[in-house]
């Protein structure tokens, strides 16, 4: 887990009162423009002239654009060095998060930018089966075998996945806070990483972002 990106999106929303990306780029004086004639891209950031700027194309949804921008805003908090050298954040190979620390780092900070850690948490049914954990952990004998507390733990997990099978969907999490889903998804793994004990945790593939950062026409698009 990236935790200067985690500990630099805490520290916008607190400075900045807001966790909408198109505000915070406005009011650090970042220019934001329109990508129109480009559409195998979704967003850029650069540097020049000492002007940092930060593109997004306008085929895009209104949740692509606002992951979009709070992606790029990550760039500009922490490549601008490397973007002033006149290299724009465009990387083809974007899709895999293997590939790129900033892309990495990038992706944190807009997961954690974007959403409050109870955005995700009360929806997921989390502070109920936390408190299911703590029946179970009271009830349990005070000298168990490691493997029976697993065993019941893992009967537990799998009870309140069966009981809550109708939670809301991660769609449906992404549509209430208009962002794409997938950072819904990489949400819960920073959320995990941070000590949650989670109902569920979708495996975060890779490939991520690719099946959703398309444009209106249908081609893909990159984050960069």
């Amino acid at each position: 887990m990236n935790t200067r990106a985690i500990d630099m999106a805490d520290a916008v929303v607190r400075r900045y009162k807001t966790r909408d990306p198109e505000e915070i780029i406005s009011r650090r004086a970042i220019k934001l423009k329109d990508i129109r004639y480009c559409h195998d891209l979704l967003g850029y950031y650069t540097v020049i002239l000492n002007c940092e700027y930060i593109g997004i194309n306008t085929n895009c949804t209104n949740a692509q654009r606002v992951s979009a921008m709070a992606h790029e805003l990550g760039h500009a908090l922490f490549d601008r060095k490397h973007a002033s050298s006149g290299q724009a954040f465009q990387d083809t190979y974007f899709y895999s998060l293997d590939n790129s620390k900033a892309e990495r780092r990038a992706n944190t900070f807009a997961a954690e930018l974007l959403l409050a850690d109870d955005a995700v948490l009360e929806p997921i049914g989390y502070y109920e089966y936390t408190a299911d954990l703590k029946q179970l952990e009271a009830n349990l004998p005070s000298r168990c075998a490691s493997a029976y507390r697993a065993m019941k733990y893992q009967e537990l997990l799998q009870e309140f996945q069966y009981a809550h099978s109708g939670l809301i969907t991660l769609d449906e999490i992404a549509r209430m806070n208009s962002i794409e889903k997938h950072f819904v998804d990489f949400k819960l793994n920073i959320l995990a990483d941070k000590g949650y004990q989670l109902p569920f945790l979708p495996e975060l593939h890779n490939d991520f972002l690719k099946d959703s950062l398309k444009n209106c026409n249908g081609n893909e698009v990159t984050m960069d």
